[in-house]
């Protein structure tokens, strides 16, 4: 296992510097294939994941994430493709892009700091359209 880890860690060193190398363990070669695109999932945005307020921002996975997707995705500032339940860049930029939407369409006090607070969530649950 640990040669094996080894193998991946080579290879992958080696396709960054444009590189590339034939792998003997195709069993190995499928378990790197599947766990890559097993890490890219995206939800329908026809229900609710989450209701509460909890303080949601970058680094963060899971229901809560997806339920900010999606009010970001049903406004207009994602696309369905970037619903992942993961907080990260995408995301992050564009709770900062509705904070400073919503405070200039709906004269709203938002903090412009990427983060989903109790403020946040409330605005991106409100009838303001942005």
């Amino acid at each position: 296992m640990l040669m094996r880890k080894a193998l991946v860690a080579s290879a992958a060193a080696l396709v960054l510097t444009g590189m590339s190398i034939g792998i003997a363990d195709s069993a190995m070669a499928a378990g790197v294939a599947s766990a890559s695109s097993a890490a890219v999932q995206s939800y329908s945005c026809s229900r609710t994941y989450y209701s509460g307020t909890a303080i949601t921002e970058s680094g963060d996975t899971g229901n809560r994430v997806i339920e900010v997707q999606c009010q970001l995705y049903h406004r207009g500032f994602l696309s369905a493709g970037q619903v992942d339940g993961i907080f990260g860049s995408i995301t992050y930029n564009a709770v900062l892009r509705f904070q400073k939407e919503y405070n200039s369409i709906c004269h709203g006090g938002l903090s412009v700091d990427g983060v989903v607070g109790t403020y946040t969530w409330a605005a991106l649950r409100s009838a303001c359209p942005s």
